[in-house]
């Protein structure tokens, strides 16, 4: 309670803000919300690749790279990227930055294109 007490007006009403996010992040998302949080409080990111099998991982990488830096305004490293195999996104990938994705993939227009 004295760390309470020694707080400026600025940093109790930034607190009471996170707090707020915190609360609403886990009563909508439960644990994920938690994780999310924190993330965000440390200025993490999340970085995945789906691609198709015969593209292997360095050919997704290659593609996903200027991805990264096009869409997300990021420089990703490769050693923070999750890589995982997708046999139905036929011939393509799925770029994700957190919550964002970006689809390269022909199911999507394949899908777009039987409406």
């Amino acid at each position: 309670m004295k760390q309470l007490e020694n707080i400026n007006l600025t940093d109790a009403k930034n607190l009471l803000k996170d707090m707020r996010v915190y609360a609403d992040m886990t009563k909508k998302l439960g644990n994920r919300g938690k994780t999310l949080f924190m993330k965000g409080l440390l200025g993490q990111k999340t970085y995945k690749i789906e691609y198709f099998p015969a593209l292997w991982v360095d050919g997704a990488w290659s593609q996903a790279e200027g991805i990264f830096s096009k869409s997300f305004w990021v420089k990703a490293k490769k050693e923070e990227v999750e890589f995982v195999e997708n046999a139905d996104l036929k011939w393509w990938m799925k770029v994700y930055c957190d919550d964002n994705m970006v689809d390269l993939s022909y199911k999507k227009v394949e899908h777009l294109m039987q409406k």
